[in-house]
C-alpha cells in the first residue's frame, strides 16, 4: 500500500512538470520612500511570503524561492518548514501535508527539499487516513525574509518561486510565480501654477499703477501621493518658492510689495522673490501691490518649488518640485520702444520722432539709463497726438537736464499709451555737421 501511495505521488508530479498545474506565490507589498530611505542601513522586513502548490509533491521534490541578486540578508531562513495536512469528511476538500527542510541559501535564492509526507484523514466518526491525497492546494510558509535598502532603492525587491523533482523535471511550471515583496516610490509630487500674474501696466500713470486696481497674484500648488502605509518616510522641514520677474525690471520694489504666507526675501537686482515656509506645505498664494511710486516694468514671471528633507536616516536632501514654472505676465496698455544709444552734450543734437498712426492719442513717458549705471525717470515728456509725426527731441533733453543728466550717453525707453502697431520711433543725433541714425529695438522685433 506504501509503494502503491509514493507511485501515485510520483505519477502526478510527473504530469505537473509538463503544466497541468501553477502553483501561487503572494505576499502582500511594501512600498518606501525613496528619499527617506537615504543613508538606511538596517535590513528590512517583508511581510509573510507563502507558496499555495499546485502538483502533487513527493519525498526528494525542492522548492526554490528566487530573489534579486544581492537582495537577502540570508540568515533570516527557518531551517525546516512543515504544513500540516488538512482533515475533512470531504475526500476533495482533504490535502496532504509534507515537511521541507533547507537545502541551501544565499542572498539571492533559498531552497527547500520535501523530506516527508502525511495523509490527512476525516473529522468525524470513525477517523480513518486517506491513502490517495496529494499536496495539491497546501500553503507552504516561507515567512518573512530579510532584504537590504540598497536593493530596493536599484529595483523592486521580487521573488520568484520555481520547483524540480527530486530527478530534476520542472514542476509547477505554470501561474503566478513572481511577486513584487517591496518597492521604492518618490514620496513627493510636482508644483503646478494655477492663478497668474496678468495686470496690464498703466502708461498714462507713468507706468506706476495698473489699469485695473487691486492686487496682481499668483498660487502654486503641491500635488504629492498618497503615502499611507509607506515605510521610511522623509520628514519634510521647509517648503521654498522663488518667484521671478526679469532681472533688472523690479528696480525700486521692495519686499512689502509682496505678501505670502511664508517667510519672503526680495532681491531687487535679480528680480527675485524667495518664500520659504516651514513644514511640508501643499499650497500659497503670491500678491503683489503696485506701490504707486515705482515705474513698472512689463515682464514675465516664473516660479520654482521645492522641498528640503530628511530621510529616515538623518541624511539631508532637496526634492524640486517645479522649476520655471510659468507664472503669467504684466503688460503695458501701450507701445514700448527702446532707443539703445543716444548721445548727449554741446556739440550735439538729437533727434527723436514718434509717429502715430492710429486714431488714439497717447501719453509718452521716458526712462533712461547712462553709461555709469544711473537711471532716470523722466515721467510724461508730452502725447503722440493721433495721425501724427511728433518731434520729442526737446522734450526729452529738457527732462533729463532736469533729472540732472548734462552730458553722456543714455538708453532711452519711449513708452506711449496708444496700440503698439500703430506707433514708430525715429531716432538719430547730428555730431559737426554729420548725422547717424540709431536703430530701435522695433527693428528687432
Amino acid at each position: 500500500m506504501t509503494n502503491m501511495f509514493k507511485k501515485t505521488l510520483v505519477a502526478a508530479s510527473l504530469i505537473a512538470a509538463f503544466g497541468v498545474n501553477a502553483g501561487t506565490v503572494s505576499v502582500t507589498k511594501q512600498t518606501h520612500s525613496m528619499e527617506g530611505l537615504a543613508g538606511v542601513t538596517a535590513t528590512q522586513t517583508s511581510n509573510a511570503i507563502s507558496y499555495t502548490l499546485a502538483a502533487a509533491y513527493a519525498v526528494g521534490d525542492k522548492i526554490t524561492f528566487t530573489f534579486p541578486t544581492g537582495a537577502l540578508v540570508a540568515t533570516t531562513f527557518p531551517s525546516q518548514l512543515n504544513i500540516t495536512a488538512i482533515d475533512s469528511d470531504t475526500i476533495g476538500d482533504a490535502i496532504a501535508g509534507l515537511a521541507l527542510g533547507l537545502l541551501n541559501s544565499d542572498t539571492n535564492s533559498v531552497t527547500y527539499r520535501v523530506t516527508s509526507l502525511s495523509q490527512p484523514s476525516n473529522v468525524t466518526g470513525t477517523i480513518v487516513a486517506y491513502t490517495d491525497r496529494t499536496t495539491i492546494g497546501a500553503a507552504l510558509p516561507l515567512g518573512a525574509v530579510g532584504y537590504t535598502p540598497a536593493s530596493v532603492l536599484a529595483a523592486n525587491v521580487t521573488v520568484t518561486v520555481t520547483s524540480q523533482t527530486s530527478v530534476g523535471d520542472n514542476l509547477d511550471t505554470a501561474g503566478t510565480r513572481t511577486a513584487t515583496v517591496a518597492e521604492a516610490k518618490t514620496q513627493f509630487g510636482s508644483a503646478a501654477v494655477s492663478a497668474k500674474f496678468g495686470k496690464v501696466i498703466d502708461v498714462s500713470n507713468a507706468r506706476k499703477t495698473f489699469t485695473v486696481g487691486g492686487a496682481d497674484m499668483t498660487t502654486f500648488a503641491i500635488t504629492n501621493p498618497t503615502t499611507t502605509g509607506w515605510m521610511n518616510l522623509a520628514t519634510v522641514n521647509t517648503t521654498s518658492a522663488s518667484f521671478y520677474g526679469e532681472a533688472g525690471k523690479m528696480t525700486g520694489l521692495v519686499v512689502g510689495n509682496f505678501a505670502a504666507a511664508g517667510t519672503r526675501v526680495f532681491t531687487e537686482a535679480a528680480a527675485k522673490l524667495a518664500v520659504s515656509y516651514t513644514g511640508m506645505l501643499t499650497t500659497d498664494t503670491i500678491s503683489f501691490t503696485a506701490p504707486g511710486s515705482v515705474a513698472l516694468e512689463p515682464q514675465m514671471f516664473t516660479t520654482d518649488v521645492s522641498y528640503a528633507y530628511t530621510s529616515a536616516a538623518a541624511v539631508m536632501g532637496t526634492k524640486i518640485l517645479a522649476t520655471g514654472a510659468d507664472s503669467g505676465a504684466w503688460t503695458l496698455n501701450g507701445a514700448t520702444v527702446n532707443v539703445p544709444y543716444m548721445p548727449y552734450g554741446p556739440s550735439l543734437s538729437q533727434v527723436i520722432y514718434i509717429s502715430n498712426a492710429g486714431t488714439q492719442s497717447g501719453d509718452v513717458s521716458v526712462t533712461a539709463f547712462d553709461d555709469a549705471g544711473m537711471v532716470y525717470d523722466l515721467g510724461v515728456v508730452g502725447v503722440a497726438e493721433a495721425m501724427t509725426v511728433t518731434k520729442f527731441s526737446t522734450q526729452i533733453k529738457d527732462a533729463l537736464l532736469a533729472a540732472g543728466f548734462y552730458a553722456g550717453k543714455v538708453s532711452l525707453t519711449i513708452t506711449v499709451n496708444a496700440p503698439e502697431d500703430d506707433i514708430t520711433v525715429q531716432a538719430a543725433f547730428s555730431a559737426g555737421g554729420s548725422r547717424g541714425g540709431i536703430l530701435t529695438d522695433q527693428y528687432k522685433k
